[in-house]
């Protein structure tokens, strides 16, 4: 008899919210804040009662101010934050944008909106080949930013040991990307648009045209046309690419000066066949860089999603669209409390606040990353920061001293949640010494519909999506759609740019 083997069934978690702990259950800037307290208390006592109760309540607000919870993982003072800069946005006309001829620009053009507002296109040859790629130039953070598009067969027809070897090529690429030293952020986006209906029998009437078959049998041009008609019934488009982003500011560490955005362009020429080559194993199909022509063609319909079926026809036909960079925007975009209207539609963003605690298998996400009617448009994006070998041994070292620190202090019992955050700890210290790198990341969920009254059932949709089969928690980001819908949209903008916390203060508030 012949003995089958059992495969075994792959799970992956240890995914853990960076936090600096503090005393009696409080954060470690409120225990910063409680210390300089008491010692201010002690130098002023030659001051006088009044002088020292003062400092005790001003000191005692701020504790309470920095440690009063809001809603979904938030501080308080983060949302009344939030609303303060929207509201004086507001009042000074910035929450409306107009572009064209018409408009305040001095180009006169449709340029990319809000963070991409400065960015540009620049050509960049890889090593051993002809054919000139894009290059998104940030020059306001003077990064980079090169597209993958990555046509996947799906896991339908893969064996389990063929899908674990696609898992394994993945973590070898994000930790490949942590030694490069001017790689910052890796983004990996799907995306779900409805299907126009338009799509299916352009590609077979241009297939046609091209063939100048004149004398194909009636019945076999009737069959055709009867299996496009089954088969374009609400099938959406997926497209996926993956955006490795480069800085040009100087490096120390790796003894890397400042850069043009050419010679950022040429160093980045250098290093894509290289990520070519693992892509395509993580990824078991085919893998390409996106020239000039697919970038500007791919941002447009995201801003503009009514032109999507006029883009597909013209690409479909050859022709291409004829369009640049500078027109890539839309011609007109607002900012409200609840969604970001740009051309005639509407976009809400989530972004995950609480990652998946329990562990989970590869497919945890096919949920979040399905199509569904309601939608224009939908974009699911995670934003990886891989750490160099010396941030990841340094990260994993203070979690590690943070979840002791926890789980010893006196006179409190150590939490079930807390003994299970020294195990994880603990573990991704072994991981670490064994050759795993730390990384980083974020997930942004970005909705586009036609109608504002969809938004609730939009919400309830991608909540149900989330929580199956990896318990991803979501919150929307109000006050702020717009930077949402560029991060969002994979293709070079690196949050940490733009936040107003350090990452130090944010983990010990």
């Amino acid at each position: 008899m012949a003995d089958h083997a059992q495969h075994r069934i792959r799970m992956y978690g240890n995914i853990t919210s960076p936090r600096k702990e503090g005393v009696l259950g409080l954060s470690a800037l409120a225990t910063l804040i409680g210390l300089v307290l008491a010692v201010l208390v002690f130098v002023t006592m030659p001051l006088g009662i009044w002088v020292q109760t003062a400092i005790v309540l001003l000191g005692v607000g701020a504790m309470i101010a920095i440690s009063w919870n809001g809603r979904n993982g938030r501080k308080k003072f983060e949302e009344i934050l939030a609303k303060r800069h929207f509201k004086k946005a507001e009042q000074k006309g910035f929450t409306n944008y107009a572009a064209g001829p018409t408009s305040q620009l001095p180009s006169g053009d449709f340029p990319p909106v809000g963070l991409l507002a400065r960015t540009e296109l620049v050509g960049t040859t890889p090593a051993g080949s002809d054919t000139e790629k894009a290059m998104i130039w940030n020059p306001a953070n003077r990064t980079g930013t090169v597209i993958f598009s990555v046509q996947s067969p799906g896991m339908g027809l893969l064996d389990q040991g063929s899908i674990d070897l696609m898992v394994d090529q993945w973590g070898i690429f994000q930790r490949e990307a942590g030694v490069s030293s001017s790689l910052v952020q890796v983004a990996a986006t799907t995306q779900a648009t409805r299907d126009p209906g338009n799509r299916l029998p352009d590609a077979v009437r241009v297939t046609r045209e091209q063939s100048q078959v004149q004398d194909t049998p009636q019945f076999a041009r009737e069959a055709m046309n009867d299996i496009v008609r089954d088969l374009n019934q609400g099938v959406p488009k997926i497209d996926q690419w993956v955006a490795a982003t480069f800085t040009a500011r100087p490096n120390r560490d790796a003894g890397t000066g400042p850069r043009s955005k050419e010679d950022l362009a040429e160093d980045i020429s250098t290093l894509l066949p290289g990520m070519l080559a693992q892509l395509k194993v993580a990824c078991g199909g085919t893998v390409s860089v996106l020239g000039m022509d697919d970038v500007v063609d791919q941002v447009h319909t995201a801003y503009n999603p009514a032109v999507a079926p006029a883009v597909e026809t013209a690409r479909l036909a050859g022709e291409g669209t004829g369009l640049t960079w500078g027109e890539v925007g839309p011609t007109n975009a607002k900012l409200t409390a609840g969604w970001w209207e740009h051309a005639g539609y509407f976009s809400k963003s989530w972004q995950m606040y609480q990652p998946p605690a329990a562990n989970f298998r590869e497919t945890g996400l096919a949920g979040l990353l399905s199509a569904h009617g309601v939608f224009e448009q939908k974009r699911v994006t995670l934003l990886f920061r891989p750490m160099s070998p010396g941030s990841s041994q340094k990260a994993v070292q203070d979690q590690v001293t943070n979840a002791r620190f926890g789980n010893n202090q006196k006179g409190q019992k150590a939490s079930q949640i807390k003994r299970v955050a020294l195990e994880k700890a603990e573990y991704s210290e072994r991981e670490q010494a064994e050759g795993a790198a730390m990384v980083r990341f974020g997930l942004v969920v970005t909705a586009t519909v036609d109608d504002p009254s969809k938004f609730p059932r939009v919400e309830a949709i991608l909540r149900d999506q989330a929580v199956s089969g990896i318990q991803l928690r979501l919150r929307d980001c109000e006050y702020s759609d717009d930077a949402a819908f560029a991060f969002g949209l994979g293709i070079g903008s690196v949050p940490k740019d733009f936040t107003r916390l350090s990452n130090t203060l944010r983990e010990s508030v």
